[in-house]
């Protein structure tokens, strides 16, 4: 059974470290994996969970995977429905800035797991934010039966997560053993 962790229970588990290994799962909203992936903790706070994807690290999915063709650091808020990605060419320039809208993190055991709920907010150096997957969402919608307070309450991340693609400021490459 997954349990979406409390701001005070993550903070005491200790259970979840700097340094460890775990596997992250992004979930369909049908509680199916459609990819899941091995990630080092960066960071834990009271907030969020903080993870690095390396270079040529591999992803998994039902059909096949491939792999990581760039650093990724990837924060987990416990109380937004979103999570953002910082994505670094392997030279250490920023790539992009990469938003999911999707559930807040649960941890269970080794494993981060969230639910994609296909909406995504991308601001790349130079360019313009754009919302990413609008069909995807609309066909998700229908194929979940999101209710219509559902569909409102992910719209409404999509501009919060506007917001924060628009004046987040990117901590840099994650640092090699980090």
């Amino acid at each position: 059974m997954s349990q979406t962790p409390t701001e005070e229970g993550i903070a005491r588990s200790g259970s979840t470290l700097p340094g460890d290994v775990v596997t992250v799962m992004a979930l369909r909203s049908d509680g199916n994996p459609y990819r899941w992936w091995k990630a080092q903790v960066e960071s834990v706070s009271n907030g969020r969970i903080v993870t690095v994807s390396r270079v040529d690290e591999p992803v998994q999915g039902p059909s096949g995977g491939w792999v990581h063709t760039h650093d990724t650091r990837t924060i987990y808020w416990f109380k937004r429905p979103y999570n953002l990605s910082e994505v670094y060419e392997p030279s250490g320039r920023l790539k992009q800035i990469y938003i999911h809208i999707a559930s807040p993190p649960a941890l269970r055991g080794d494993e981060i797991l969230y639910t994609d709920h296909e909406l995504d907010v991308v601001r790349r150096p130079g360019h313009p934010i754009r919302v990413l997957d609008e069909d995807e969402f609309s066909v998700a919608a229908r194929h979940y039966g999101y209710s219509p307070a559902f569909q409102a309450s992910c719209r409404k991340a999509v501009e919060e997560a506007r917001r924060l693609a628009r004046h987040w400021t990117p901590l840099g490459p994650p640092r090699r053993g980090a």
